[in-house]
Formats: C-alpha cells, structure tokens, sequence
C-alpha cells in the first residue's frame, strides 16, 4: 500500500481493512491527525494546583500539562532538552516546583524555563540557557475545563475545531449547581491488542449493545427500571446515530429521560440537586430540564476527534501507542456543590459497567480481540461495511447527519474527516 491514496481504501458505504492494519497507515495518522488537529490532553481539575503536572500523550509523543506557581496553564514535550531524557513517566501526574532530569540534573520551572545547569561554567560560548526552555505545543487552549492541545501553529481556533460538539460540553458540566465538574476519583485504565479506531468506533456504536451487552441490559438494568435495551436502540427508538461535522460524533438518547443514576437506589438529596441546577439557570428554564433530563452524559455518547469520548459518568480518552496496540483511560467524574451521596451514586454506576470487574467493558475488549484477530488474520477479506442507514441520513444543521440509534451515520462521519486529513485538508 502507497500511503498517499488513502482514497482509494475508503468510499461511502465501507472501508478497506488497510486502514486498521497497516503499519504505515498508523505513522501517517500521527503525523496527519494527532500532529495536525487539535487533541484532548486532561481536565484542568486534574491539575488544579500551582505547582501540578500531568504527563500524557500526543498520539505517541509524551508530553506535559503543567499549571505553573502563578496559576497559568502549560503544555510542553516531555523531554529534557539536554539528551532528549523523559522528565516524568507516561501517565503520571504530581505536584513539584522544578522538573528535574534524572540523568544530568537539568532543572526545568513548570514554565518551561531552564532555571538550572549542574556547572554552568563548563558549558561553551554558544549555549544560551534562555533558548533551551522545555519545547512548548504551538497551540493550547480549553472549553468548560477540558484542555486541548496541537501541533499545528495554523489549526483553527478550538472553538472552530469543536463546533457542534461544544453544547454537549455544557450539558456534561452544567449538571453540577456551579457548572464545575472534577477528575479526582481515580481511573479504570486498559489496553488491548489492536488499533485505536476500535474503540473510537464502538464509543459510538448503537448496533452491538442489545447483543454484546445482553446480560447487563436484561439482568441488570430491566429489572431495575423494568425494561430492557430494546426500547432504547429498538426498531421504534427515537435515539439517533449523529455525525456532528469535524469527525466528532453523537449516540444521542436525549428522547429518553435520563435523570436516574443507573445503578444506584434514588439519592435523597436528588431534588435539592435538580433545583440548585434549576436555580442557577433560572432565565433559562427550558435548558436547566435537559440539562436535568439527560443527566449529563447519560443522555449522550459524544466522540470529539480523534481521541476523546464523553459518555454517562465518564472521560474516556483513547492512546494509540502503536497500529496494533491501544490504551484507554476511563475517568469517572464527580459534580462539585452536590451532596456525596450524588457523586458516590455516579461513581458506582461508572463501576457498574465501565470497572475492571464490570458488566461492559470487558465486554468489548473481547470484541476489539476478537475484531482485529479477524481483520489481521484475513486478507482475503478486504473490506468491511459501513452501509448501515445511508438511505435513511438526514440532514442535521450545517453539516451534520442523523438516522437511526443502530445505524452508521456516526462513523461514516468519521472517516469522512479522517480522509480529509490524511490527505492534508
């Protein structure tokens, strides 16, 4: 495969297996997408403090969130300027007033700067401490506390980036009475042996839940609530598959009242959460009840290209690390200014399907396995469909589209931007 026709390996209704399982696809798509385009690095709440870091990634490029000790947001790669040495390990996170390199003593303040070199006076004529700070990301910037970075000095603005996607960004946050949300409670991290468009295809995929989750949906959830998944991604669900514009997608269940915590009895304190939140957007009442009904993310899965996804309780960023190997990082969220019984029911729903010991995640993974031993271990099977409810798409404001909660509309709007950038749009 030449890796500049990547049109020829994607059309309308399916997309060859190439895209999957090329390694040569994978290097483009850190250089075209994640290089290109901007990328969810972490929650400001994650590092509230002056003086706090979190090491992350950038596609596979190790990078640093800082917060320095004025207060002021950072991102820089993770690497010490004098040998190239990682300054905290992958997926970290602290709280220190320098970074220092572990071979050599460089000493970096959380702005980036060079503030120390063990015997200064040995070093030459040319080297000029103030040029060697830490290499910053050409662009950083957040919405509602989600930070984004990109390596792109010419990306357009991330409000541009989001575009239809923001909205969904309040609703998640908005279900806290102050409109904050927290990263804090920990994270349900895995990985599995296969590419990273699994999973960004299964976040927004309406088809296999009725079968892959079958026992949690009918020996969990039905005798809770009394019924099943049927009347949720049944033939007659108002739920929708949603191709939002930019790659970012929507399983959108907002037709449903979502307001109970599943998974949990009825906190007591649940009415004085709902008209605190009522309160609060007292000139807006309309938008205070779907904030209310949708229950944040439980009214939604939003895929926000390439690499985060928005989903019940939870902040599920994707890691590719390489074309066969992904890591996945599930961050269940609590609401500042409700009682604890409220975050405590969120977080055991989060546990209830997203946990290690949990009804869905182990579920897919063993999908993932399963899907990429197929597409690995078969060429002679070369494409894969995509075809779902493309004669039923409608259209949805400027540029989205919709149809039906078990078609393909999502994904199909998402390797419509992946072409577009692998071919440099």
């Amino acid at each position: 495969m030449t890796v500049d026709t990547e049109s020829r390996w994607i059309e309308p209704h399916r997309v060859h297996r190439h895209a999957f399982v090329d390694p040569a696809v994978f290097e483009r798509e850190m250089t075209q997408i994640f290089s290109r385009t901007w990328v969810y690095l972490g929650h400001e709440s994650e590092i509230a403090q002056p003086g706090s870091y979190k090491a992350t990634t950038l596609g596979t490029q190790p990078v640093l969130l800082t917060r320095d000790t004025q207060g002021a947001l950072h991102a820089f790669i993770n690497a010490c300027r004098h040998r190239g040495v990682l300054l905290a390990d992958d997926h970290t996170r602290g709280q220190c007033r320098h970074l220092v390199c572990p071979y050599h003593g460089w000493t970096f303040d959380l702005a980036g700067r060079l503030v120390s070199v063990p015997m200064r006076d040995h070093q030459a004529s040319v080297f000029d401490q103030a040029e060697l700070g830490l290499v910053p990301v050409a662009l950083l910037d957040s919405y509602r506390g989600f930070v984004f970075a990109s390596l792109n000095p010419q990306a357009p603005s991330l409000l541009e980036h989001l575009g239809a996607a923001a909205e969904f960004f309040d609703l998640f946050a908005d279900l806290s009475p102050s409109g904050q949300i927290r990263v804090e409670t920990g994270v349900t991290r895995y990985q599995f042996r296969g590419n990273w468009k699994q999973q960004v295809e299964n976040s927004m995929d309406g088809y296999h839940p009725a079968l892959v989750h079958h026992s949690f949906f009918e020996d969990v959830l039905k005798p809770r609530i009394g019924r099943g998944m049927g009347f949720i991604v049944g033939p007659q669900s108002p739920a929708k598959s949603v191709a939002l514009g930019n790659g970012h997608a929507l399983i959108d269940f907002r037709a449903f009242d979502r307001k109970a915590i599943l998974g949990a009895d009825k906190p007591k304190s649940e009415q004085a959460w709902h008209d605190a939140v009522r309160a609060r957007f007292a000139d807006r009442p309309d938008y205070a009840e779907s904030v209310i009904s949708c229950n944040g993310g439980d009214g939604f899965n939003l895929l926000v290209y390439p690499n985060l996804v928005l989903i019940n309780n939870q902040i599920r960023v994707i890691h590719p690390v390489s074309y066969d190997r992904t890591e996945v990082f599930a961050y269940p969220v609590t609401l500042e200014d409700v009682a604890p019984e409220i975050n405590a029911a969120r977080i055991r729903a989060h546990e209830d399907f997203y946990g290690p010991a949990s009804f869905g995640a182990p579920d897919d993974i063993e999908m993932f396995q399963r899907q990429w031993d197929g597409m690995l271990r078969t060429p002679a099977m070369e494409w894969l469909c995509y075809d779902r409810g493309l004669d039923q798409e409608e259209p949805l404001g400027a540029d989205g589209r919709q149809s039906h909660v078990s078609d393909e509309t999502a994904h199909r709007g998402i390797w419509r931007r992946w072409l577009q950038l692998m071919e440099g749009a």
